[in-house]
């Protein structure tokens, strides 16, 4: 894709309040290098399992409310997951900024639309 313009995280494996805050501190660090917002694409198609509850307890990660972050465009989010995700993000960050896709494909196309020049 496009540097500067999209930050990829890729999870993998069983999910805990630990793992998944240790990628959002990551992600955190990316959004303070740049100097305009950049779209988030997480590919979740790769977790094989999630605590119950992991993503309601990150609740205020400043990932969520970062001002660099325009967009999140989530893959493979299943329906708890995704529930966990919007109301963490709606909660943090006061209004949702984010768009869900089943596969890699989907969110790709969606985002050549932004991406292209």
């Amino acid at each position: 894709m496009k540097e500067g313009r999209l930050l990829y995280a890729n999870y993998i494996g069983h999910q805990t309040v630990e793992t998944i805050t240790a990628c959002l501190d990551d992600m955190a660090q990316e959004f303070d290098k740049v100097d305009h917002p950049v779209f988030v694409l997480i590919n979740w198609t790769e977790v094989t399992e999630m605590d119950t509850g992991a993503l309601f307890k990150v609740q205020g990660h400043r990932a969520y409310s970062h001002p660099m972050a325009a967009r999140g465009v989530l893959v493979g989010f299943d329906k708890q997951a995704g529930f966990e995700n919007q109301v963490t993000a709606q909660q943090t960050r006061g209004e949702s900024n984010t768009i869900y896709f089943k596969t890699m494909d989907e969110a790709n196309n969606y985002l050549k639309g932004y991406l292209k020049d």
